[in-house]
């Protein structure tokens, strides 16, 4: 048997990260160095309630996990755990490291882990992390199938008959400071999906009054929100003084201000409101030519990716050639000159390079821009329905308009169809693809949870046609991803995910269209920003762990 193990070291866990020389850093808390930053819509500040890129900027400073990633590899490294290990893969140990306190003092135990992620599982309680705990022993129990919509209080949230069983069966409480957790089966890369959002504990006075504590989090991590914080205009969090799970900050505190779909921070950025902005397509050209700000950008690959994925529950879109149609009727090249060309790279795979496994599975000739070819494959699907448009549904971000109206330009101009953008509410687009409520093609985005080509697939693609937004399924990819699961070695693991990529490709439920660009600029007041090879996203973050603020 193997046994697989995260070494313990004391660092904190990092996102993009702006830092300064290790003698510049002090104890922290030491004057008013407040760090300005922009969010977006937050959905929930509590742990399995966010499931978006917003919430978790500011979840991940406010708790700490059981790891956290590497700065320089990306790799899993314990944080709040002190061991993780198992015999077979399947049957985990998670030793907590002692000592440990939430920011109202409770102890960071077995049990805080316990209640977060019952919560989580529990499907009557509908969070958007509920299926990261589909390979733990006992998740079956929690999770019947839901009742008929008609009987739905809210048509978009689902409604289950009374569900007895509250507590994951296959997670135990050894000791005060041991869990056990065993799956339904073996899954090697179980420590790497450990620092993700999902799996955070939870204070108990937090779980006995969730209002309050997704206005005011009561976390682990090193910083607490003193005031409650508003969704529509931000809110402040300083240093927790008391702060003992690894790094203290050496910043005292940091502002979010809210910046809704359709707004961006360039404005505020240029006025030293804000300390690291990313310019939206609009702004993107002047400010790659302003020589002033030259000095303060940071351009590195950025590990998300952009694709368009299709509705497989809609009888128009089940032809294969269909889809590959479309999809070599994108102009990337073209699209990206159009919104920036070095803010998105061309892309023609489901996980990028970056990735551990990433890199190995192309969709071939069909991302290569060839509207005859195209034109070809859409007449042996049969045709598009005539005066019938092709409907992209997107999110109402500005760029996102910019970007895919130009992909809708370059499909239309290629197959000669007509098309239409149709934007939503970014909550309500979200619903509407988990719903499959959609027509048409839709913008998908994907950014890592942790370092691992599985993290592409299974959460996508994984779960059967009733549970993935493009309503796919395919009964050799969920083998090979269960194979993987299996495999004594995560080198083995690795490439058996790849296998499932390549089952991926030929199906293409959705097509790569982009791989992404870090390109933010900072202000002045901030020195030697580096960006970490998991997370940053589009929206310039900063590992505030780690910043320091030079004026």
């Amino acid at each position: 048997m193997t046994v697989a193990a995260v070494a313990a070291v004391g660092l904190a866990a990092s996102a993009a990260a702006c830092t300064g020389d290790e003698g510049d850093v002090g104890d922290g808390g030491g004057g008013d160095a407040i760090i300005n930053m922009q969010i977006g819509e937050v959905k929930s500040l509590i742990p399995g309630g966010s499931g978006e890129s917003e919430g978790y900027r500011i979840i991940k400073n406010i708790y700490d996990g059981l790891v956290y990633y590497d700065i320089d590899s990306g790799e899993p490294v314990n944080l709040a755990a002190e061991e993780i290990s198992s015999p077979d893969n399947q049957t985990w140990t998670i030793k907590i490291k002692d000592g440990l306190t939430f920011h109202n003092g409770e102890a960071v135990n077995a049990d805080a882990f316990i209640r977060s992620w019952d919560r989580i599982a529990y499907a009557p309680n509908v969070l958007p992390l509920n299926y990261f705990f589909g390979t733990f022993e006992g998740y079956a129990e929690m999770n019947p199938d839901p009742l008929p919509e008609a009987e739905w209080a809210d048509p978009e949230v689902p409604e289950y008959a009374p569900v007895d069983i509250t507590h994951l069966s296959g997670v135990t409480a050894v000791d005060d400071l041991t869990l056990e957790v065993k799956l339904s089966a073996p899954f090697i890369g179980f420590p790497t999906m450990l620092g993700y959002e999902a799996f955070l504990p939870l204070a108990q006075e937090c779980l006995d009054d969730l209002a309050a504590c997704e206005k005011k989090p009561i976390g682990n991590g090193p910083f607490m929100f003193e005031e409650e914080y508003d969704l529509e205009a931000g809110g402040s969090a300083v240093t927790w003084a008391d702060y003992n799970g690894g790094k203290k900050p050496s910043i005292d505190g940091v502002k979010w201000k809210v910046y809704l779909e359709g707004d961006d921070c360039w404005a505020d950025f240029q006025t030293g409101d804000i300390d690291i902005c990313s310019p939206a397509a609009a702004d993107y050209a002047s400010a790659m030519s302003d020589p002033d700000l030259a000095e303060r950008l940071i351009q590195e690959p950025d590990p998300s990716i952009l694709m368009l994925a299709f509705p497989l529950y809609d009888e128009k879109y089940q032809d294969v050639n269909l889809r590959r149609a479309i999809s070599m009727a994108i102009d990337r090249e073209g699209v990206a000159n159009v919104v920036g060309p070095e803010r998105f790279q061309p892309l023609d795979e489901w996980v990028p390079a970056s990735i551990l496994g990433g890199g190995t599975h192309s969709c071939g000739e069909y991302c290569v821009y060839d509207p005859d070819a195209a034109k070809d494959l859409l007449a042996d699907a049969g045709g598009w329905p005539e005066g019938e448009k092709l409907r992209i549904w997107v999110n109402d971000a500005s760029d996102n308009l910019d970007i895919f109206r130009a992909i809708g330009d370059s499909i239309s101009e290629s197959l000669d169809i007509e098309y239409e953008l149709v934007p939503m509410e970014w909550t309500e687009f979200l619903q509407a693809r988990i719903d499959h409520q959609l027509d048409g093609p839709f913008r998908s985005g994907w950014g890592p949870d942790y370092n691992l080509n599985e993290n592409y697939l299974e959460p996508i693609y994984g779960g059967g046609p009733t549970v993935n937004d493009q309503g796919w399924e395919n009964a050799d990819y969920d083998a090979k991803i269960l194979e993987a699961g299996a495999a004594a070695t995560l080198d083995e693991a690795v490439a058996l995910y790849a296998e499932a990529e390549a089952i991926l490709a030929a199906d293409m439920p959705s097509v790569p269209v982009f791989g992404q660009q870090y390109n933010y600029f900072y202000t002045d007041r901030l020195d030697n920003v580096l960006v970490h090879p998991i997370y940053a996203g589009p929206r310039g973050d900063c590992e505030l762990r780690d910043v320091v603020i030079t004026e």
